[in-house]
C-alpha cells in the first residue's frame, strides 16, 4: 500500500441542505435566501431551482445506505435554519427538528458519525428582509438557533461546525452579487463580514453553555492565492484577495485578530468586547479545498481584485488540466494550504470537510466510468499523506459530494458526485469513484 493514513482516520462525505433536501415547502419550512435568489429569472443556469433538488428529504434513508454500504464513519451534512425555525427566530416547527432527529438516529444505527454544519448559506428570507448579515442583531439571532439546534439534538452529536465557507457567502452574496442574496455593496460586505464573526463566536458560547465537552470549529475555503501575471497591479490584488479570501475570517476565529487593513475598514462596526466574542476556543479547523485562485486586479470589482468564478477560466492560463468547472487540479496548492494552518495557526487540529471534482458524467452500459475523477482524489489524498507525514494533525476527508447536485448558480448542469443522479427520476447510480473510495475506506489508503 502506497498510500496509507494513520488509524481511526475518519472517512466520509459532505453535503448541504439546499443542494439536496428538496421537499421546499414541506411541513411549513420557510423561505431561505436561496428560494428568493433561485426562482428570480436569469440568476441560476437553466433557471435550475432546489424545490426538489434530489429529495434527500424523502430519500434519506437509503441514500445513508449507500454511505454504509462502503463503511464511511462520518457523514457532513447541513441543517436548514428555516425548516425549525421558518422565519429565522419565533416559532418553533417540530417536524423540522423531527426530521434532523431521524436523519441522526439513522446515521448512528449504521454507526456513521453526524457531522453537522448550522448554515451553508441558506439564510432565512425573512431576517435578509431586516438587514440580513448587515444587521448586528441577525449574529444574537444565530446564536439563539444554535442553541435550539444543541438543545433538541445535541444528545446525538457532538461534532459542529457554525458556518461553511463565509468568505464565499459574502463576497459572492454581497460584494460580487453572483450568489444569493445578489446584492453588491461594499458597506453591506464589510459589515456582515463582522457580524458573522460575531455569530461564530456567539454561538459557539451558547451552544457550550448546553454542553461544554461539543467538538466545535469553523469550515473554511481555504488556498493560496496567486496573481495572473508579473504586473505589480496584479501581485498586489493578490495580496488584497488573499486576506478577503482566506485571512478576514480564519484569523479572528483562530488568532483573535484582523489582518492590520481589514481592521481599519471595519472601524465604524467594532465593539469594545467584540474580538473576545468572537476568538472561542476552537477545536478544530474545517479546510475545504478545491484549488488555488489565480487574481487580476480589477477596478470594476468591489474589492479591486478578484479571482475566476462561476465557470470562468483562470485567468492567462494555457495548456494546464481543468476539471468541468474550469478549475485547476493542483495538489501541491493542497498540501500547502493544509502545512500553512499547521506552521501558522498553531498546529491545529484539521479536518478536510470538503475535496473533489466536477465532470461532465453519463451512465453507459450501466455504469459511469469516472476515472478522471479517480485520479483526481488519488493526487490530492497523496497530498494529504504527505501533510501528515510532515505532522500536520489532519483527523478526517469528508469528499465532495456523495450525490450530484444542486450546483448553485450552475444549477444542474455541474456534477460532484460520487453517486449519479438522474435528475428527472431520481435514481441513484454509484460512479467507479464510489466503488474506488469503498477500497480507501476499506484500506484505510490506496496504491498509486
Amino acid at each position: 500500500m502506497d498510500i496509507q493514513f494513520p488509524k481511526k482516520f475518519l472517512w466520509g462525505v459532505a453535503t448541504s441542505s439546499y443542494q439536496i433536501e428538496g421537499a421546499h415547502t414541506k411541513n411549513d419550512k420557510g423561505k431561505s435566501i436561496w428560494d428568493t435568489f433561485a426562482h428570480t429569472s436569469g440568476k441560476i443556469k437553466n433557471n435550475d431551482n432546489g424545490d426538489i433538488a434530489i429529495d434527500h428529504f424523502h430519500k434519506f434513508k437509503e441514500d445513508i445506505n449507500l454511505m454504509a454500504e462502503i463503511n464511511m464513519s462520518a457523514y457532513r451534512f447541513s441543517i436548514s435554519w428555516t425548516r425549525i425555525l421558518p422565519k429565522g427566530k419565533g416559532q418553533i416547527i417540530q417536524k423540522g427538528i423531527d426530521f434532523y432527529s431521524k436523519l441522526i438516529d439513522e446515521l448512528l444505527s449504521k454507526n456513521i458519525k453526524p457531522l453537522v454544519t448550522l448554515y451553508h448559506w441558506d439564510l432565512p428570507q425573512s431576517l435578509q428582509d431586516e438587514g440580513g448579515w448587515s444587521n448586528r442583531d441577525t449574529s444574537k439571532i444565530f446564536a439563539d438557533y444554535a442553541y435550539i439546534v444543541i438543545k433538541e439534538l445535541g444528545d446525538r452529536i457532538n461534532f459542529v461546525s457554525t458556518f461553511n465557507e463565509p468568505a464565499v457567502f459574502t463576497i459572492h452574496g454581497l460584494a460580487d452579487g453572483y450568489m444569493a442574496p445578489g446584492i453588491s455593496d461594499f458597506d453591506h460586505f464589510i459589515s456582515s463580514v463582522h457580524n458573522v464573526n460575531l455569530a461564530h463566536g456567539l454561538s459557539m458560547q451558547s451552544m457550550r453553555s448546553i454542553r461544554s465537552d461539543l467538538e466545535l470549529g469553523c469550515v473554511l475555503n481555504l488556498g493560496p492565492c496567486i496573481p495572473c501575471t508579473n504586473n505589480k497591479d496584479d501581485i498586489d490584488a493578490s495580496r488584497i484577495y488573499d486576506m478577503y479570501w482566506n485571512r478576514i475570517f480564519l484569523d479572528p476565529m483562530y488568532k483573535g485578530k484582523y489582518p492590520k487593513d481589514f481592521l481599519e475598514q471595519i472601524d465604524k462596526y467594532f465593539r469594545n468586547g467584540d474580538m473576545q466574542i468572537i476568538n472561542q476556543k476552537s477545536d478544530y479547523i474545517g479546510l475545504n479545498h478545491y484549488q488555488h485562485t489565480r487574481v487580476k486586479a480589477d477596478p470594476t470589482h468591489l474589492l479591486k481584485a478578484r479571482g475566476a468564478y462561476g465557470n470562468e477560466k483562470p485567468f492567462n492560463l494555457e495548456n494546464v488540466e481543468l476539471t468541468s468547472m474550469n478549475w485547476e487540479i493542483a495538489p501541491e496548492s493542497y498540501y500547502k494550504q493544509i502545512m500553512e494552518l499547521k506552521n501558522e495557526y498553531n498546529d491545529p487540529i484539521i479536518y478536510l470537510t470538503e475535496n473533489g471534482c466536477s465532470y461532465p458524467d453519463k451512465i453507459e452500459n450501466g455504469k459511469v466510468d469516472d476515472f478522471k475523477r479517480i485520479e483526481f482524489y488519488k493526487k490530492y489524498l497523496a497530498a494529504v499523506q504527505k501533510a501528515i507525514n510532515n505532522g500536520a494533525n489532519v483527523r478526517g476527508y469528508t469528499a465532495w459530494t456523495l450525490f450530484d447536485n444542486f450546483e448553485w448558480a450552475l444549477g444542474f448542469e455541474k456534477r460532484f458526485g460520487l453517486i449519479h443522479v438522474d435528475f428527472k427520476t431520481l435514481k441513484r447510480t454509484p460512479k467507479e469513484s464510489y466503488y474506488f473510495y469503498s477500497e480507501v475506506i476499506k484500506n484505510n489508503g490506496f496504491n498509486i
